[in-house]
């Protein structure tokens, strides 16, 4: 076993934990037996990560002798859009989602679009947070831990759909012009900072993630097609679209956050996230930047 391992196991927990674990007479056994399980998976593995990973999930309270380590590593580099790990997991687990959604049918979605809303909802980071797989513990297979998460997930969707439905009957009759009459205001009062700040956002952003937003929004390209020009799983191209959406609302918000209300933000961000397909048309140019 490498030393590599242990250094980061250790370093990644609290001094009374790093004593404790110190002290144990079988401890490169044990990490040697997890080194071992992490290759499961077919993945190569950085012994570095894998040590990260069991160290926070001892700070979680999971021990390093209980947890499912191929199914935490295989967790691990999904969390980070590694190509292959992603590839793997969809193998792995996406007859788990397409059988989740079959049961469903109401709601609408295909297999294909099903499996792609709960990748995202997966490994597409929330604001600053990490990505929803990081609260897999290991605590059990990571097969019955997506099992329950997309049953919990189909569950938020028709209850969506629920609610869409009530609201559908008196939605005409609620768009009075006074609501017409708010939203004309908030154009005519924040368009120029908007427009402002999308500009900025668009700077802010990385050279690929602009060169991504062109081709989707300006050159029609679909994700599949984006896929096969950058090399990598359709499921990643999709995670690298949802970060470059989710980048440029984030940051049009913070620079909006210095001259709009807090009241009025959310409003007139939501002007730009219902159009941002065309906000992307009318600020970018088509032309591609060298990375």
């Amino acid at each position: 076993m490498s030393e590599a391992l242990r250094e980061a196991l250790l370093s990644a927990v609290s001094d009374d934990l790093r004593a404790t674990l110190s002290a144990r007479a079988d401890l490169d056994a044990v990490l040697a037996r997890c080194l071992q399980q992490a290759c499961e998976h077919g993945l190569a593995v950085d012994e570095t990560r894998l040590g990260g990973a069991l160290g926070r999930l001892q700070m979680e309270g999971a021990t390093i002798d209980e947890v499912a380590v191929a199914d935490v590593y295989l967790a691990e580099v999904c969390a980070l859009g590694d190509g292959a790990a992603l590839r793997r997991f969809e193998q792995l687990y996406g007859p788990e989602l397409d059988r989740a959604i079959a049961k469903s049918p109401t709601l609408g979605y295909s297999a294909d679009e099903f499996r792609q809303l709960v990748m995202d909802r997966l490994f597409v980071s929330e604001g600053d947070g990490p990505p929803r797989i990081s609260k897999y513990l290991g605590k059990g297979t990571l097969k019955a831990w997506v099992r329950v998460m997309t049953s919990r997930f189909v569950i938020d969707l028709s209850r969506r759909r629920d609610r869409a439905t009530s609201s559908d009957d008196g939605l005409a009759d609620k768009l009075n012009a006074s609501e017409d009459t708010e939203l004309d205001y908030l154009r005519h009062a924040y368009g120029p900072a908007l427009d402002a700040a999308f500009e900025q956002a668009i700077a802010s952003l990385s050279v690929r993630e602009r060169n991504l937003l062109r081709q989707r929004y300006l050159h029609d390209m679909a994700a599949d097609a984006l896929a096969r020009m950058y090399g990598v799983h359709r499921s990643t191209m999709f995670l690298w679209l949802d970060k470059a959406r989710a980048s440029l609302v984030d940051n049009v918000r913070k620079v909006l956050a210095q001259r709009v209300p807090g009241d009025q933000l959310e409003s007139v961000v939501g002007m730009l996230g219902s159009k941002l397909q065309v906000s992307v048309r009318r600020m970018l140019d088509s032309r591609l930047e060298s990375e």
